[in-house]
């Protein structure tokens, strides 16, 4: 799979069955994504399912 998807391509490729896809739109993502719901949330488990919460409801 190419490295320079764009995130609209990875989730159709997701969609299209391609689990490898949400892995990459997540580690694309994901330190500025947890780095803005920690400054909220001070509590490290609710941040991770927070977290969580957030990329499955992109998908």
């Amino acid at each position: 799979m190419k490295s320079k998807m764009t995130d609209y391509e990875l989730i159709k490729s997701f969609i299209n069955g391609n689990e490898r896809s949400i892995e990459l739109l997540i580690l694309r993502h994901k330190s500025k994504v947890y780095s803005y719901i920690s400054l909220y949330i001070r509590n490290r488990d609710l941040a991770d399912d927070i977290f969580q919460d957030t990329f499955l409801k992109v998908v």
